[in-house]
């Protein structure tokens, strides 16, 4: 995932805002980036890691710069002794309806997460089983290394939610409540087409919605027994 820093996205908000101190601009923009990407859950990362035996409850890990807010799909994959790989996705379900009493199974099929940045799965595993989870992501508050993908299409949107927020504070030399409005209603038509894009899959033009996959990871992580 290719990081940019923040800093350099400030430019178009600081024109507007004059005089707004740098920190509260990175405060503001970044609060606009934060609620975009909890929103339309636009960004995503893969995640790899594997079972442990009898373990059931797993965390995802920590990253300095992002925020795992969910995940939206967890596959698995077990390599029989001379056979061939078998792959199957988890579904998503709620742990209350799990049955306690089940036994272990080299074929957990269900998962919940746990709030934040950890998971279930059931029945719990009798073997050592590969997973890939496809996480939720957002920067994290504090973060001067940002995501840069969603700023390729939706750095406008981004601006236009933090000038909505910047131009509400009360008694400042750049407050402007009128200006704030049409800025909010241009950062909420971003967040609306950034779900439209997800529910697509990502693909350009009108279509059905796409169920839940998983592809080839392409970055790391780390996950450890909780």
């Amino acid at each position: 995932m290719n990081l940019v820093n923040v800093n350099d996205y400030l430019a178009n908000v600081a024109q507007i805002a004059r005089k707004c101190p740098t920190n509260t601009l990175r405060h503001a923009y970044m609060r606009a980036f934060r609620e975009w990407c909890q929103q339309t859950q636009w960004l995503k990362t893969n995640v790899p890691g594997s079972t442990v035996v009898g373990q059931q409850q797993y965390t995802l890990g920590n990253d300095p710069n992002l925020d795992i807010i969910g995940i939206y799909a967890l596959q698995a994959t077990f390599t029989p002794a001379g056979g061939a790989p078998q792959t199957w996705g988890l579904a998503p379900t709620d742990s209350n309806t799990w049955n306690p009493n089940v036994a272990p199974s080299p074929q957990p099929n269900q998962y919940q997460y746990v709030p934040e940045a950890q998971f279930a799965i059931w029945p719990t595993p009798s073997t050592v089983i590969a997973l890939v989870a496809t996480v939720i992501i957002t920067p994290k508050e504090d973060a001067v290394n940002i995501p840069q993908a969603p700023l390729q299409k939706y750095s406008n949107d981004i601006e236009a939610g933090a000038l909505a927020y910047l131009l509400m504070l009360p008694g400042q030399p750049w407050s402007n409540p009128a200006a704030a409005q049409v800025y909010k209603r241009e950062f909420q038509s971003g967040i609306s087409n950034g779900k439209a894009e997800v529910q697509r899959g990502y693909n350009t033009g009108p279509g059905r919605a796409r169920p839940r996959m998983i592809v080839t990871p392409r970055n790391s992580g780390i996950w450890a027994g909780y």
